[in-house]
């Protein structure tokens, strides 16, 4: 008798789910390592002392072996949450307690879409935004608006038309050396939004990964820190940038009124946050001198920011860009082509670039591309430029 397979079924948000062509990117590098990747938001892995990390880790085994390799606190460890309320948040409201240890910001990103979104919700977001928000958010199907956003921020005269002529339920921003743009929100438009958003009672996502990497050291006050409606402001962090994205830890300060439907999403995804890594970061936190560790990334990729910035500028003086105070991109404009032609070009050429197509809600048109920075060694990124460059001159001849 012969068998029936079933029917393939999936539920309807499935349609809505989008692909990141930067996984994709990431993927050929891997199988090609000839190709030159300026795709991801690679950090460098140099930069995380490994004789300390040696070290913590020996002890994790040695002295908390019970805790670490065991299940933990939905919430998150205890002792790191601490760590990150004392050490990596400015909100007022800020306590152990109001820290969610996430798989990642990312993680964070996906649990606050359940809690808020559905075909109902009106969601704005900046433009372009950062892709990972975009697969975050999308199952779910809310409808999106979008702001441009200037070198200082959004255009406030554009953001509050948006809110006037519609009920925008969440705002999600990314204000500090944004992905993919690089811009960073002025200290008066970080104040005048949030007050924006309090007179209108929105929901703030404000997601704070690349906050400590200006190259000079500044740390920025988040928007949400000058809110009055602390209810309705969820602010997520992550070590991927300022220690190792492989620890895959990320956290978000909750509002107390949501701590308990936060925790119980959570723990539908993963149960527990990776406890190993938990208490390997919450160690790495007190030995490491943090602003030391801090500074030495921020110098780092100051120098290889200019480093990019003098290639362009030596072999390809039409690509035009903003210089960014601070973070792991570039974002390059280069006229005159077909952002799908041009990046089928590079991977040609062996050289991998997101378009920036990738970062528009509208999936509008777009001849910018992120460029990162901060992996390639400096004779990879020349190789790199003079590839791009290869590549834009065929077209262009």
């Amino acid at each position: 008798m012969k068998t029936e397979m079933p029917s393939i079924f999936s539920a309807k948000r499935t349609s809505f789910v989008r692909t990141s062509v930067i996984r994709e990117i990431l993927k050929l590098t891997v199988e090609n390592s000839d190709i030159l990747s300026f795709a991801g938001g690679l950090p460098n892995p140099n930069l995380l002392p490994k004789d300390v990390l040696n070290t913590v880790m020996e002890s994790v085994v040695k002295e908390n072996i019970s805790t670490a390799f065991q299940y933990g606190d939905s919430s998150g460890y205890l002792p790191l949450r601490t760590e990150i309320s004392n050490k990596l948040t400015d909100v007022y409201w800020s306590t152990p307690e109001s820290i969610t240890i996430t798989h990642g910001s990312q993680q964070g990103l996906d649990i606050l879409g359940k809690m808020f979104m559905d075909s109902d919700t009106n969601v704005l977001l900046e433009d372009p935004v950062y892709l990972g928000a975009l697969q975050a958010f999308s199952p779910y199907n809310p409808n999106f608006f979008s702001v441009p956003i200037e070198p200082d921020g959004p255009d406030l005269y554009l953001l509050e038309e948006i809110i006037s002529q519609n009920k925008i339920h969440v705002f999600y921003i990314n204000p500090s050396y944004q992905n993919p743009s690089t811009y960073t929100w002025s200290l008066e438009k970080r104040k005048q939004i949030a007050k924006i958003l309090d007179d209108n009672e929105i929901i703030l996502l404000e997601d704070e990964a690349y906050r400590y990497l200006d190259f000079s050291g500044i740390v920025y006050p988040s928007v949400s820190s000058f809110r009055k409606r602390s209810d309705l402001t969820f602010v997520l962090g992550s070590f991927s940038k300022i220690l190792s994205p492989g620890f895959r830890l990320g956290w978000t300060v909750v509002p107390e009124v949501y701590r308990s439907l936060f925790t119980a999403i959570k723990q539908g995804n993963d149960l527990n946050s990776n406890q190993f890594s938990q208490v390997v970061v919450s160690k790495l936190l007190n030995v490491l001198d943090w602003k030391g560790h801090l500074y030495s990334i921020q110098n780092f990729y100051s120098e290889k920011k200019e480093t990019l910035v003098s290639l362009l500028r030596e072999y390809l003086p039409e690509a035009r860009f903003t210089i960014p105070e601070g973070g792991m991109f570039l974002w390059v404009e280069y006229p005159q082509v077909s952002s799908k032609e041009f990046m089928n070009r590079c991977l040609a050429s062996g050289v991998a670039m997101v378009p920036g197509t990738e970062f528009s809600p509208t999936s509008r048109s777009s001849s910018f591309f992120r460029m990162n920075f901060s992996f390639l060694e400096k004779e990879n990124l020349e190789l790199g430029v003079k590839r791009i460059t290869k590549a834009y001159r065929d077209i262009n001849t």
